[in-house]
């Protein structure tokens, strides 16, 4: 499976290309500038030698030609950045990772953008395509340093079913990480806010939290790989009418 990240050249972005081609996925950091996404393949590849990542640069229109986009992009640029790409990103699951935060002094803050959410302002700006929520709370440094594991939750929420079930596949294949589904998009807006109370928690005692639900162990199902991620996504591809049959 190809995945493309668009805005990939900042820490999250980057963290989470490197994160996926470390399990194997074919990733496309994609860019406004082919040539400054190809600067931070270069720097990937030269950080983590022998590890066979598959990994190639592109401009934004190259990196949403693959089979799942990723909007990396800081939070006031992703609907744009999506919208900018829609005919390439119809019918396919976009996951949108950004948090609308503003620091004010010493705190961050939430910030609520016009449909809500930042995910919701992308669902919005590509109306053919089925949007999920992920990735909020994982630390982008320890998302990106793949000589030791990322342990934390993955909360992803989705109006599309067969896109929360893509995102939960992909999210399985990482050790350590754990999906969980939650809910319809509308949920995007709590989860995103809720990034502001960890980074805050982070300056307060100088450290990375990442989140993690106690009770759940006997609820959730194995890790998944790679392939068994790309054999469900090709599966819900072949059932078109899993959405609208849940609408």
């Amino acid at each position: 499976m190809r995945i493309g990240v668009l805005g990939a050249t900042g820490p999250a972005g980057s963290g989470l290309a490197v994160r996926l081609a470390s399990v194997g996925y074919e990733v496309v950091i994609g860019s406004r500038s082919r040539y400054r996404a190809m600067e931070v393949v270069d720097k990937l590849l030269a950080k983590w030698p022998g590890k066979d990542l598959a990994i190639e640069a592109a401009d934004n229109e190259g990196a949403a030609s693959a089979d799942v986009v990723v909007i990396a992009t800081p939070w006031d640029a992703a609907a744009s950045t999506a919208a900018a790409v829609q005919d390439e990103l119809a019918g396919k699951v976009v996951i949108s990772m950004a948090n609308a935060l503003a620091k004010v002094g010493h705190e961050f803050q939430p910030l609520v953008p016009p449909r809500g959410s930042v995910a919701a302002s992308v669902q919005a700006a590509v109306p053919r395509s089925k949007v999920a929520a992920a990735f909020h709370h994982v630390p982008a440094k320890e998302l990106g340093d793949i000589a030791h594991p990322i342990v934390s939750d993955v909360l992803v929420c989705s109006d599309h079913p067969s896109a929360t079930e893509c995102v939960i596949g992909i999210v399985s294949s990482i050790p350590d990480l754990r999906a969980l589904d939650s809910g319809e998009l509308s949920n995007a807006a709590p989860i995103e806010a809720f990034a502001a109370v960890l980074l805050q928690v982070n300056v307060r005692y100088k450290t990375r939290v990442a989140v993690r639900f106690t009770g759940l162990d006997d609820a959730i199902s194995a890790p998944r790989s790679p392939e068994a991620a790309k054999a469900a996504v090709e599966q819900l591809e072949q059932l078109p009418s899993a959405d609208s049959t849940a609408s």
